[in-house]
This record gives structure tokens, sequence and C-alpha cells, in this order.
């Protein structure tokens, strides 16, 4: 198939961003002085920049409040916070169009981290090789940053084709604006990224360590090969062969990689221990200057500081945004006691102990204490919001009468039908709180990060790594692949690791494992406990073809707009429409041929 080139306008001039981290810190910032560009990246200092560059685009992908919004809204197990304001992302209305900002800004995103890669690859060939100056860069080091540009354009490639399913395929670095573009389709993205990966995987070490840790490496390359096999194997223009391959592919990373599951899911996630051997690939940050910046661990937190009193800004908790709230059937899918998992993922006893918790703190306990004395009525460290969980040893459900006996704040843990969110203290606006805009909520833990401080302009200080791939996707990969192979003895197999995983250390034991034959729900059950927030559920839910059934049975919000205005989500719908994203149409007005190119189906 002839693959066209394609450029977008406006992406003319190559953005040089060095200064990129892991733990390791590998990269470091460079300036080239009076060196024209051309000159300067066929250096080894501006060629390793460039690469740098590369992997400093994942932060503005993944670290931002749109990729989150994208990914976990408008899903079976996440919703917004504030419903008087309308979600687009989350409650699919009528107005949700090609104006979509956040929709946008991820496209943009998406396609600058394109241009930075394809320039990688573009200039390679005039570097200045180590066996013709000694200031210049070794042959196989060259081979392997090469591998890694390619291995990062088949991502940002494969980003693109899962949510918009047609778009332009930009394979090489834009010299020019121009002002027309054309759209490729899906067929020939796939083409493309199993192209990169099949030769990023032939030439790069399977994995990254010491100073390279948090480098593209062979088994990360193919751990993203398998999802890519695994989503193409859902579309009408799939190779017969997607699902045996994604399959062969998982299970290859699980067995050869050198990387295993860890004894303990909370070990996983504990800060202290975030380089592990489970974390295939990640997006990394440090202390230092301008490398403090991850800001996960706000978009789970609500504003604690708005309505509260006795709670106020401080570094106790650090920066709150909520950008996205776990929905009742996210609480209610676990077994609190069996599973280690939930009290990882949320607040709990275990996260109020700095020998237990993710952070090393005891700031995930489930209840908040006061922040900002009140005389006479709360002491700094006092209890102003308490979250009874499964795993306290004082729960229970507290009637209006033990509420009104304390001086605190108690918002009950959910109970009852999971998709009934109605009458649940965590889901309704303003209750017990001055702020009638805004939930209260059992928030999200597992990201929190003991190096963040408070900023009034809202940016967090965080410095732990954005897990990308690890590998309890992987076995679900696998789980997932053996069920579309209809070979159910692999899919129990898989999903089932994951499974006696989340039972290590347990309050009780004896969590119960898959039998029988394995469903496309039970993996998305499984993945929604394991990778909460970690992977996009959108896209889960959107390859399986299950959104609009388990949104609408599980979202209540979605069912439920604030206003009146009704949900446009359907079967119908979302096959005809929400199953890829809008092309934005401001992209679109900035071209001449923008009309003639038209939009995805459904979408204006």
């Amino acid at each position: 198939m002839k693959v066209k080139r394609y450029l977008i306008k406006g992406l003319l001039t190559l953005t040089f961003i060095s200064g990129f981290v892991s733990c390791s810190g590998f990269l470091d910032e460079t300036n080239y002085s009076s060196q024209s560009a051309d000159e300067y990246f066929q250096t080894k200092t501006g060629y390793e920049g460039l690469i740098n560059g590369c992997y400093s685009r994942l932060r503005t992908i993944y670290n931002s409040k749109e990729y989150i919004s994208l990914g976990c809204l408008g899903t079976d197990i996440c919703t917004q916070n504030n419903t008087i304001g309308l979600s687009n992302l989350n409650q699919y209305p009528v107005n949700y169009d090609a104006n979509e900002g956040s929709v946008y800004t991820m496209w943009n995103n998406l396609y600058a981290a394109l241009k930075d890669a394809n320039a990688a690859i573009d200039r390679s060939d005039k570097v200045i090789l180590l066996s013709d100056d000694p200031d210049g860069l070794a042959d196989d080091v060259l081979e392997q940053r090469v591998a890694e540009a390619k291995a990062l354009r088949a991502l940002f490639l494969f980003e693109i084709v899962r949510n918009w399913g047609q778009a332009p395929l930009m394979i090489h670095e834009p010299l020019a604006p121009v002002k027309t573009a054309e759209l490729s389709d899906g067929a020939q993205f796939y083409t493309q990224i199993l192209s990169d990966l099949e030769d990023a995987i032939r030439i790069l070490p399977a994995r990254q360590a010491g100073s390279d840790y948090g480098r593209m490496s062979a088994s990360a390359a193919k751990h993203l090969r398998a999802l890519v096999y695994l989503t193409r194997g859902y579309e009408s223009y799939a190779d017969s062969r997607d699902f045996e391959n994604a399959y062969k592919d998982a299970v290859d990373v699980i067995n050869n990689s050198g990387h295993k599951l860890l004894e303990d899911f909370q070990m996983v996630h504990c800060q202290s221990n975030e380089t592990n051997d489970e974390i295939i690939f990640s997006v990394g940050f440090s202390t230092g200057a301008n490398h403090n910046v991850n800001n996960w661990p706000k978009w789970f937190l609500f504003p604690y500081r708005e309505g509260w009193a006795g709670l106020s800004k401080d570094s106790y908790y650090s920066n709150d945004d909520a950008a996205a709230i776990p929905t009742k059937f996210a609480y209610l899918m676990y077994d609190w006691f069996k599973d280690r998992r939930a009290s990882v993922t949320f607040m709990s006893p275990l996260n109020g102990d700095p020998k237990t918790s993710t952070d090393g703190r005891d700031t995930g306990k489930n209840w908040f204490q006061c922040t900002g004395a009140i005389e006479g009525v709360f002491e700094k460290g006092d209890t102003v919001i308490y979250f009874p969980v499964p795993t306290d040893s004082k729960f229970k459900h507290w009637s209006q009468a033990d509420k009104d006996a304390v001086k605190y704040k108690v918002y009950n843990f959910p109970t009852g039908d999971p998709a009934d969110m109605s009458s649940d203290d965590y889901f309704k606006l303003g209750y017990q709180s001055t702020n009638s805009n805004t939930r209260a909520f059992l928030p999200v833990w597992k990201f929190k990060d003991a190096n963040t401080v408070y900023n009034e302009n809202g940016n967090a200080s965080g410095t732990r790594d954005i897990y990308m791939f690890r590998l309890a996707e992987t076995c679900l990969i696998a789980a997932e692949a053996a069920v579309k192979n209809n070979d159910n003895i692999n899919a129990l197999y898989y999903i089932n690791k994951v499974r006696e995983r989340a039972a290590k250390n347990a309050l009780e034991t004896g969590l119960s494992l898959y039998t029988g034959t394995v469903t496309l729900d039970d993996v998305l059950d499984e993945r929604a406990m394991e990778l909460f927030a970690e992977v996009p559920r959108w896209n889960d839910l959107q390859r399986t073809r299950k959104l609009a059934e388990r949104v609408l049975k599980y979202n209540w919000d979605t069912r439920n707009i604030a206003g009146g205005i009704p949900t446009q989500l359907t079967e119908e719908s979302f096959l005809s429409k929400y199953i890829r994203r809008p092309i934005p149409l401001t992209w679109l007005n900035s071209l001449s041929n923008g009309q003639e190119l038209g939009n995805n189906l459904g979408w204006q």
C-alpha cells in the first residue's frame, strides 16, 4: 500500500524541547549557540537533544487534564464532579460537537509530538558519526535512537487512529506550511504503526536500565504492538490473525522480557518503589527544577478547600481538581476485604499508615484533617470530613442522628444498586457543604505524591512517574485476545494471574477466581479494578464496542443530566457517531480544503 506524505498547516517550526528526565536523569537541558538548526541537529549533542524533545512530548500529552478527561469521563467507572456545569465528554448531549476544546487540544498535542518524532527520524541520515569525527555519535547509538523515535511515532499514531479513525498520516517532518491536507484511513495508519514497531523491536534492547531507564525498549514496543493488534482486531479492516498476534506478543513480553508481576499490588504503586520490575514504560519526572511537574496527584482530589469549615489551602493535601471522579460502580466492584487493590487505590486505613501508604505519609487516611483551625470548633489535625470505608474498624452506616451528633461531616460509603447514584452521600451536590456546585467523594490515592506542595496557580509539584505500560495490563491484553480467539483455557489463566496477585496481603483470604467461560465483560471489570485511571477507559470501552452498554448501565450522570437535557448516547448513536472523536472544527477551518474533507460519521 502506498503511504502518502501529508503536511499539516502550522507545523513548520521544529519545537526543540529538552530537559525530559526519568528517575535516572538521562536527559539534560542544552542550548545551541549560533548554529543553524540544520547544523546543530547533525551534532551528537543536537541530535540527542532532538530525541530528548520527543520524550518531552510525552509529558505534554499524558500529563494534561485533557488526557484525563478524554480517557476517563463518559465511562462506566468515572464521571464528572460538578453536574451543574454540563460536561460534553461525560454526558454526550446534543451540543457536544466538533468544537470541543479538549478534543482539539489533544489533537494538537499529538501532532506536535508526531512532528518532533518525524524530525528525529528524517534528520538521522545527516548526523555526524563517531567513525567520521571523534565528537560524533556512535553508529549503534544512532540506530537505537532512531528505533526509539519510531516506537514513539507508533505510539502517537496509535493514539490518533484509535480516537479519530482517520486523520492526516504525517510521517515526515513538515518543512513548509501548507493550506491543505488529506485524510488517511485507519488501515493505512495501522500499516505504518506496525512497520515502525517492527523496526523498533528489531533494534532496541529488551529492557532499558541504568542511565537509559525511561527510554523505549523492545518490550515496551511489543506491549504496544499487542495492544495495536488487539485494537485493530475489532475493526472492519482487521487482519484475520490480529487477535492471535496480540496474544503472541503479550505472552512473549510476559515470559521473555524480564518484567514480572510484583508480589503485592501495593508495592506497584509505592512511591519509593516506582522503578520496579512490573513497569515496562513510564513518563519520567524528578525532583529537579522544571521536572517536578506531574499533575496526576490533583486530578482525583475534590476541591477540599472550598465549602468545608476547617479545610484550607495547604500542602498537606496539596492542589485539587477533580477532573474525574469514580462512579458508584467503581467503588462497589471491589471486594474490599479480599482484594488488596481497593485499599491501595482509594483513601483507606492502609493509605493512612506511612508504612503501607502509596506516598509514605499518613495523608491518605479515610478522613480529612483540619488544616485551618477554627477557634472553638476545630483544632489543627481534628477530623473535618470522615469517609467510613469497609476496611475501617469503625465502619458502619451513619444515620442522620449519628451525623448530627458529631461536629465533622460524614459521607457514607455507597450502598445498593451500583447503577443508581441518586441518593448516595458521595454524589449529592453541595451536601453538607457551602459549595453548592461540587461533590465530596472518596478520593483516588494510588497516584498521590509525597513531594507535592500547594501552589496558588494550580500547578502541582509531583515527581512520580506516570506508568504507561505495566505487566499486569500485558496479562489482561493476553486474556482479552484469548477470549477473542475462543481460547478459554488461556483467558482463564491470564486473567487469574492478575486476580491472584490482587488477593495477596488482603485483609481476608478467599478472593474468588474466574471459572467457566471468560467474557469481555469479565476482562473489562478486571481492567477497571487493576488499571483504574492508568489507562484510558474510554478507549477500552470503545475498542470492545461496549461503551454505550456499560455507560448507560453504570454512569448514572449520563442518563440524568442537570437541566433536563437528555443524553444522545444510545447503542445506535455510539456506532454511528460516538465511536470516534470529532475531527476538530478549528483545524478544519484553518485549511483551504477543510470543507471538502468533512468530518467523522455523525459529527458536523
